[in-house]
């Protein structure tokens, strides 16, 4: 006879009267609840972030991957889409300094052509601000469907939003990789929270574990931070209280395999570029530790107080003592995590948790970049120890006797960290703020803030600010290669503006004396070499010495044969000493690597001419007005083509043209025409 199923005796009494308990609200009332507190944050984050919509482009990065990004150049040429895309997505023409991102620098070329064709860093920052605000909403939902109410999930999201240490991802243009990656990143966890919570409903849950999948390539093709996913859920599979078990790790097996994929390609692409190498540091591997200990310990500081921030954290050469210490606070916290373990401080666990599994392949114990510190770093990480402090507001916000204080608190550090975020935006303005700013905390012990400072003046014309920056590094830095061979390019720059006339030959000397004091270097790249090498010939051009010219010209190019500067100066030299076949091969390698550009196709048209290869002349000549019809001088050029090839009608009609751009017709084109 079966047993009665008898119901467990209760362990404690009943009360007298039935306790009245609030009605469970439906679930879309609750999450509405939560969105009209997720709108408050979003408004004031957008207000604190509304001054980055008027900064330019800076010169750290963003000129690799977006100005110059060959890739990005293009649109608008009359390249396919098809075509843009692969070289994007390609691994070896689509990363940028190392980097595969291709789905940034995607998104950088269809804001180019929305923009006409051209830049626009107003469009450029308005798409970064609307990303972290993406990222703040998916922030918030992932702390609301963790169990946080609506002051919870306002107090969390304001962190994420306003805190100081965001700007460096929102602000910076080329850390559109950060704000796109982390969106994908927060959905998918978002995602992986329903995936979980159905698995005791028995509901499907295909669809969810799919659109994870795809979360996760779009996360990972946006930046390479996004291989830790898989311990991120894992972190919240200990928040849920799973089982930890070999099935959780199983389960995200296609997840491992995209980070895999993705962490091997950056390893392949940074290797490339040589970031991976430490020949100018030299450390240990136990140094290497110390320093990702020492930088673990710095994240956790900066989270309390935001200070210095800066784009730059050089690597102090000696180490300083603290670096060595650091390992001392690094295993405390973990003893901390394993008490808070022992203790069942879920809150405590899983957000240290998922700041080290977010932070760990930052820390710089294998090294990679200038810096051993970045506050980018801590764009996603940082919501490990947000999620603490937003749960503890709302555990002490329940209790009335502590509701003002709290509000108040929440109230005081949203205005200071917005004012302190205002202030910050301020240094990406451009790349004299920018570098003005590094300069305050390096001083004169660095000399690159010098240097990248130079290089915005004399790209904005001003050489005396640049030449007064560029003579400070070198007093820094006397041996290196790179600041001499910017120094002497802007002598150079001077030389060929005209507003230095007299000056000139002067000038000149001063750029040739740099150039040949840098090929002494012994610490210069290949790249830097070749480019020093073209820098020189093109400087022996233009003092007419072109047997000279062409030697460097030659040598730097057989160092890099991908300079296009470098055929662009020897073919003029070809030209200049009637060369005509060794100019017209230099024109050719310069389209085979910038198909586009019309001046260019200009030259290789004018050169054809004066061989009397007329058709071919005229090709070019066209090719060079499609590209770019404001070349008004290719119109005289072609129409003298036309009148070689006796097509006198033609030629007619391009003078016209030329005419009517304020062009004037010389005697040989007098001659053309009468013939």
């Amino acid at each position: 006879m079966a047993k009665k199923n008898i119901p467990a005796r209760p362990t404690q009494k009943i009360a007298a009267r039935p306790v009245q308990t609030a009605k469970k609200p439906a679930p879309s009332t609750v999450e509405r609840g939560w969105m009209r507190y997720g709108f408050i944050v979003l408004a004031i984050t957008a207000a604190c972030y509304f001054p980055s919509l008027s900064n330019q482009l800076v010169n750290w990065d963003d000129d690799p991957n977006i100005v110059e990004n060959p890739n990005i150049e293009k649109v608008g040429q009359g390249i396919s889409w098809g075509e843009t895309v692969r070289n994007i997505f390609d691994i070896d023409k689509g990363n940028v300094i190392g980097n595969y991102n291709p789905l940034p620098i995607l998104t950088f070329a269809v804001e180019k052509s929305l923009a006409g064709n051209k830049i626009s860093p107003r469009l450029i920052h308005t798409t970064n601000l609307v990303l972290h605000l993406a990222t703040v909403w998916m922030v918030m939902l992932l702390l609301f469907r963790m169990g946080l109410n609506n002051w919870g999930v306002l107090a969390g999201g304001l962190l994420f939003g306003i805190h100081p240490m965001r700007v460096e991802s929102v602000a910076w243009a080329t850390e559109r990789k950060d704000v796109l990656f982390a969106v994908f990143f927060f959905a998918a966890l978002a995602l992986y929270d329903r995936w979980v919570k159905r698995e005791k409903t028995g509901e499907s849950r295909i669809g969810l574990y799919l659109g994870m999948l795809l979360l996760a390539l779009l996360s990972g093709f946006s930046k390479v931070q996004a291989v830790t996913l898989p311990l991120s859920m894992l972190a919240l599979d200990y928040w849920y209280r799973r089982p930890i078990n070999f099935k959780l790790i199983w389960e995200k097996t296609p997840f491992w395999g995209i980070s895999l994929m993705i962490g091997l390609i950056n390893l392949y692409t940074l290797k490339q570029q040589g970031s991976t190498d430490d020949e100018i540091t030299n450390f240990t591997f136990l140094d290497r530790l110390c320093i990702g200990a020492y930088s673990f310990c710095v994240y956790l500081f900066k989270l309390f107080l935001p200070h210095p921030m800066s784009p730059l954290y050089p690597y102090p050469k000696p180490l300083p003592i603290w670096v060595y210490l650091s390992p001392i606070l690094f295993f405390a916290v973990w003893y901390g995590v394993w008490r808070f373990w022992k203790a069942d401080r879920r809150i405590w666990v899983f957000g240290i948790l998922f700041f080290f599994f977010n932070v760990m392949f930052l820390l710089q114990v294998l090294g990679a970049g200038q810096g051993f510190l970045a506050d980018r770093f801590t764009y996603v990480p940082y919501f490990g120890l947000f999620a603490i402090a937003a749960w503890y507001f709302q555990e002490n916000y329940a209790i009335p006797t502590r509701r003002f204080a709290m509000q108040a608190m929440l109230g005081v550090l949203t205005i200071v960290y917005a004012v302190w975020t205002i202030n910050q935006i301020g240094i990406w303005k451009d790349g004299a703020a920018l570098w003005t700013h590094v300069i305050k905390f390096e001083g004169k012990t660095n000399s690159l803030p010098y240097w990248n400072r130079g290089q915005y003046y004399r790209e904005q014309g001003n050489f005396d600010a640049a030449l007064k920056d560029y003579n400070q590094g070198v007093a820094i830095e006397p041996t290196s290669g790179e600041l001499l061979n910017s120094r002497g390019k802007t002598y150079f720059d001077m030389a060929m503006s005209g507003n230095f006339q007299q000056q000139s030959p002067q000038l000149i000397a001063n750029s040739l004396k740099d150039y040949s004091t840098a090929l002494n270097s012994a610490r210069m790249k290949d790249k830097t070499r070749a480019e020093v090498l073209i820098n020189r010939g093109a400087a022996e051009g233009a003092r007419q010495n072109f047997e000279q010219s062409i030697i460097d010209l030659t040598e730097g190019l057989r160092i890099d044969p991908k300079n296009k500067n470098g055929y662009f100066n020897r073919s003029i030299a070809y030209y200049t000493t009637r060369q005509y076949d060794k100019a017209l091969a230099d024109y050719t390698a310069f389209l085979q690597l910038d198909p586009f550009n019309g001046n260019v196709w200009y030259e290789r048209g004018m050169v054809l001419r004066s061989m009397n290869r007329n058709e071919e002349a005229i090709e070019s000549l066209t090719k060079a007005i499609q590209l770019n019809p404001q070349i008004a001088v290719a119109y005289i050029e072609r129409a003298r083509a036309y009148a070689q090839s006796g097509n006198k009608a033609a030629a007619e009609k391009d003078y016209q043209q030329a005419l009517k751009a304020g062009l004037k017709l010389d005697a040989m084109d007098q001659m053309l025409m009468q013939k």
